[in-house]
């Protein structure tokens, strides 16, 4: 939690520390994956991918990426049924641009929760009778993160529909110039 609250002080007050270079998004996808791998393990949830085999390149920091996508996952993880679970990770390239989707099973949201659950120490749900799933500032913070980039976090979801968490990152010129028409 002291973490967390001082990464996002941090990057609310423009003083965080980035590294930005060339990364290869599918890798830092995949590399996620794994981290967290054991959770899905755990909990008997299956954790399924529609990713290309190399990904497009894009300018951002590695780590901050990856801390974006084991947020993403560790969420999803949590509000999928056990044994019964199911969580896609899927990447398309269009429009100068790399999407990354990450879609579950679980509960998902009213609409009213949709924006909500950006807001620091906000989640979905009923906090008086459900409790709580964690600190309520990964979202914002993996928000803050790619909105940095020039990207956008956002969610579509329905309640029991599940869920889709989904980021876009800018593609450098030279590299949409190069995959116009690809998807």
């Amino acid at each position: 939690l002291i973490n967390q609250i001082l990464d996002m002080a941090k990057l609310e007050s423009g003083r965080a520390e980035w590294t930005n270079g060339a990364v290869d998004i599918v890798a830092v996808v995949r590399e996620s994956m794994d981290s967290v791998g054991q959770l899905f393990r755990e909990k008997g949830v299956e954790l399924a991918t529609c990713l290309p085999e190399s990904g497009p390149i894009v300018l951002a920091d590695r780590d901050r990426l990856t801390q974006v996508m084991i947020n993403l996952l560790s969420n999803a993880v949590k509000f999928v049924p056990a044994k019964a679970g199911r969580v896609t990770v899927a990447m398309v390239t269009a429009a100068g641009e790399v999407r990354v989707e990450v879609a579950d099973n679980g509960p998902g949201l009213a609409a009213d929760e949709c924006e909500v659950i950006f807001e620091k120490f906000r989640q979905g749900g009923n906090t008086m009778t459900d409790k709580p799933q964690g600190t309520g500032l990964g979202l914002p913070i993996s928000r803050q993160i790619v909105e940095y980039f020039g990207g956008r976090l956002w969610v579509e979801s329905e309640p029991g529909q599940g869920a889709r968490f989904l980021f876009t990152v800018p593609l450098p010129a030279e590299q949409d110039n190069n995959q116009d028409g690809d998807n």
